[in-house]
């Protein structure tokens, strides 16, 4: 099957620099990273959410991206580093936790990403310089 426009959405995992736990949220019951459609750049459309959830402008780093078989949804994941656990200023169910302590009902595509140990060690690496400057 040929598709004339991929799919392209992408999610932020905000993890705070102060306690290393990212920020998961509560969606059609399954505990996940905010996300967003891509329609221009990334930098673009991200701020748009960074601001909802963290209100301030960030910096983000790509760590994944996954493509269907075939070729028709395509998702990345980022990390954006904030100084220390917010609220978010929505009304959505939220909650911060360490990658050793994830909750039960994890969205199965974002279990595979955080179980991850390639991803596991770039979240570890890019908190080691972070907090090393």
């Amino acid at each position: 099957m040929i598709h004339t426009s991929m799919q392209k959405h992408a999610g932020i995992l905000f993890i705070s620099k102060k306690s290393s736990r990212v920020l998961l949220i509560l969606e059609n019951l399954k505990w996940t990273v905010p996300s967003f459609a891509r329609d221009h750049s990334v930098v673009e459309d991200a701020q748009a959410i960074i601001h909802e959830y963290h209100g301030k402008d960030a910096r983000l780093v790509p760590v994944e991206l996954y493509v269907s078989q075939d070729s028709g949804f395509e998702f990345s994941t980022y990390i954006c580093l904030v100084d220390s656990e917010f609220v978010p200023s929505n009304d959505q169910t939220f909650c911060w936790t360490t990658l050793n302590t994830l909750p039960k009902g994890l969205h199965t595509g974002l279990k595979t990403t955080l179980t991850n140990k390639i991803i596991k060690t770039k979240i570890d690496t890019i908190l080691l310089m972070e907090n090393s400057q």
